[in-house]
């Protein structure tokens, strides 16, 4: 694994109202009969909580480990060099989160290969039936969210690169992975780059925030495809960079990739100091500070 770290936060929402919260769902997969094997979700991916426990921390955070099973290029650790099943061997894709179940806030390890915002949506859904999902946002800086909560949003740009490769996941309200993979098909092109909004000397229009959130939310769950989201707003000449305003820690650890227990708390340790750097900021934008 690499030994550079990075984690970001993210607020964690339900689809439904009426379903299980992220908290109660994280205890229901830990608590599942068959919590020591792989969950298969789209694209054969195969995907299983550890290191959870479902006991709130005198801070009022839980956490743990989302493991994806490598089912390529396996090291020689793994026995007969194949995949691993049902065992803690450190031969997997791994992300050390840290969550906050009072103000639905998640900081998760960053890494394209683990698990993203939406393979940890389609694992409940595919674990806890009639399950709706969560919308899992970005938590941006506190001087983004004010320029986009008082300003007017005007257009949004978005790049996205090679999708033809994006994944589709079945009830995604936003079905658009197709039309960007039929204009690039079209083109040629490896990348698309695309805009909305409204033109020069038409002042009277914005931007419908409701959807405007709803993309941020897409993107943010294909972030290993969609490479640029901006918005820009009426009253500011520079856009607003979704991606870079969004709240994130990295660093280069000391990871010892032959014990997995020093290697996850090492990496646990990380986010718990990450997340008490920025609780205060975190806390103050969604109006729970003191």
């Amino acid at each position: 694994m690499d030994r550079v770290v990075r984690a970001r936060f993210f607020q964690v929402e339900n689809v439904s109202a009426h379903d299980a919260t992220f908290f109660d769902c994280l205890t229901r997969l830990w608590e599942h009969g068959r919590r020591e094997t792989y969950q298969e979700i789209f694209g054969g991916i195969r995907v299983r909580l550890e290191r959870f426990s479902p006991e709130i921390d005198a801070d009022g955070f839980v956490e743990g480990e989302f493991v994806r099973q490598q089912q390529e290029n396996v090291p020689p650790i793994a026995q007969d060099e194949l995949p691993l099943e049902g065992t803690d061997d450190p031969v997997g894709h791994r992300c050390a989160f840290r969550y906050l179940p009072a103000i639905n806030a998640l900081l998760l390890e960053s890494r394209r290969e683990t698990l993203t915002p939406m393979r940890i949506d389609a694992f409940v859904k595919a674990r806890i039936q009639r399950h709706k999902g969560f919308f899992i946002s970005p938590i941006l800086s506190e001087t983004a969210l004010e320029r986009l909560r008082n300003g007017t949003p005007r257009k949004v740009r978005m790049r996205v690169a090679r999708p033809n490769e994006l994944a589709q996941v079945e009830g995604d309200p936003l079905d658009i992975e197709d039309n960007l993979a039929r204009f690039q098909e079209f083109l040629g092109g490896p990348n698309i780059e695309v805009s909305a909004g409204f033109p020069k000397g038409h002042h009277e229009g914005r931007l419908n925030l409701g959807n405007l959130n709803e993309l941020v939310r897409w993107a943010t769950n294909r972030r290993g495809n969609v490479e640029h989201l901006s918005v820009k707003i009426l009253e500011e000449a520079e856009p607003i960079d979704i991606f870079s305003e969004q709240i994130k820690v990295m660093d280069e650890l000391e990871l010892d990739n032959r014990d997995v227990e020093r290697h996850y708390a090492t990496r646990r340790d990380y986010l718990r100091q990450a997340f008490r750097d920025y609780r205060p900021v975190i806390e103050r934008i969604y109006g729970r500070g003191d």
